[in-house]
């Protein structure tokens, strides 16, 4: 195994796993060092099998090549689950999710460890967290699940408690985040989206006051709310604006439409900047090869929708630009720790989020007021 000198939270968290008989959830700001704290895990149970759960395919590789580094094996030492869905007992095992919830019982000598353990408390994951177990443990940015008590009463009683958190403040002063700059770019929407959008937002309001927020109807209108703001071409503008600005630096670009990446990408490429794009409509292969040239240094920008929300490390990147974005804390938290991971040289990272209507600026005035101290924040007018 190779020697590794932990953190001094992952001491703290593994202390207070191990008191609480090796059952619980850390939460560690991403970028923190969530693997490397459940491998040091892993070795100081001693435990012959394991199976580690990730959400993405993206992530299993990245913790497949850091377990067999950790522990000084082949790649081929360790076992990754797919088409068959069984675990190999004697050795470590890795599976995406929706893979793992097929694996069929096996004996209780098992340590679960469950990364980015929010999603598993879905109905249509949770199965995952049935196995029989011996040790278990949760991992995540942000253990809480909006809107619903998937935490208290799904994660909990399958994994333990929240047992030690690890916060932006912290993980700053420890230096293992870099300091970060939030330029929040607040712009209008064009004449015609800004009236389909106040005539979509009067319409949610009388679906939810004759059915319920979370009835099929005021769902369905949120739905095509968001895509109205999301679309406008005032964004992908920005973005190129943007883009234009840092040109030569590592820039990762996030939206939630993939017709706006495949624009945005288009444009770039056209201007000769060195771009790619990622998004789930491309095959395997193709998202592999992107990422690839995104971490060789080969493109500069990286446009993509979603898919590179969890489970994705380029320490290099300094540009964050969330062109588009959903209400989630969740997914803000993961997209800010994309970009704050040190690397050599690297001395800070600047995250930029274009916004249009006053629930996006009031998110981002909440936000500000929470990092105070943490982060500096400033606001321009497009």
């Amino acid at each position: 195994m190779a020697s590794v000198i932990l953190r001094r939270w992952q001491e703290e968290a593994l202390d207070a796993w191990e008191q609480n008989g090796h059952k619980g959830i850390v939460g560690a700001v991403t970028g923190g060092g969530k693997t490397v704290f459940a491998l040091s895990a892993i070795e100081r149970l001693k435990m012959e099998t394991s199976l580690i759960v990730v959400p993405t395919i993206a992530l299993l590789e990245q913790w497949w090549d850091e377990t067999a580094a950790f522990f000084g094996v082949r790649l081929d030492d360790i076992n990754v689950i797919s088409g068959r869905p069984r675990i190999r007992a004697g050795t470590i095992n890795l599976a995406v999710m929706n893979t793992a919830t097929k694996i069929p019982p096996v004996s209780s000598n098992l340590f679960l460890i469950v990364d980015e353990c929010h999603k598993a408390a879905s109905p249509k994951l949770s199965a995952v967290l049935a196995l029989p177990k011996h040790a278990a443990l949760g991992l995540s940015a942000t253990p809480e699940r909006p809107y619903d008590e998937g935490l208290e009463q799904v994660l909990v009683p399958a994994l333990g408690p929240v047992l030690y958190r690890y916060t932006y403040r912290e993980a700053l002063a420890d230096g293992v985040i870099v300091p970060f700059y939030l330029k929040n770019v607040v712009f209008e929407l064009e004449p015609d989206s800004q009236r389909e959008y106040d005539k979509l937002t009067r319409a949610i309001a009388r679906s939810i006051d004759k059915f319920g927020p979370e009835a099929p109807e005021a769902v369905t209108l949120m739905l095509r709310r968001a895509r109205v703001l999301n679309l406008s071409m005032s964004r992908v503008r920005l973005t190129l604006r943007l883009v234009a600005r840092h040109r030569g630096q590592r820039t990762l670009i996030f939206h939630e439409s993939v017709e706006a990446c495949v624009v945005i990408h288009q444009v770039l490429a056209e201007n000769d900047v060195k771009a790619g794009i990622y998004h789930s409509k491309m095959s395997l292969r193709e998202r592999a090869e992107m990422l690839t040239a995104y971490r060789s240094g080969a493109l500069d920008v990286l446009v993509t929708c979603r898919a590179l929300d969890e489970g994705f490390n380029v320490p290099e990147t300094e540009i964050g630009i969330i062109a588009a974005s959903t209400a989630t804390r969740r997914q803000r938290i993961q997209r800010l720790g994309r970009v704050l991971r040190p690397s050599a040289g690297k001395e800070g990272a600047t995250i930029y989020t274009l916004v249009a209507t006053k629930p996006e600026i009031d998110r981002l005035r909440a936000e500000e007021v929470e990092l105070e101290g943490v982060a500096e924040a400033s606001w321009v007018h497009a």
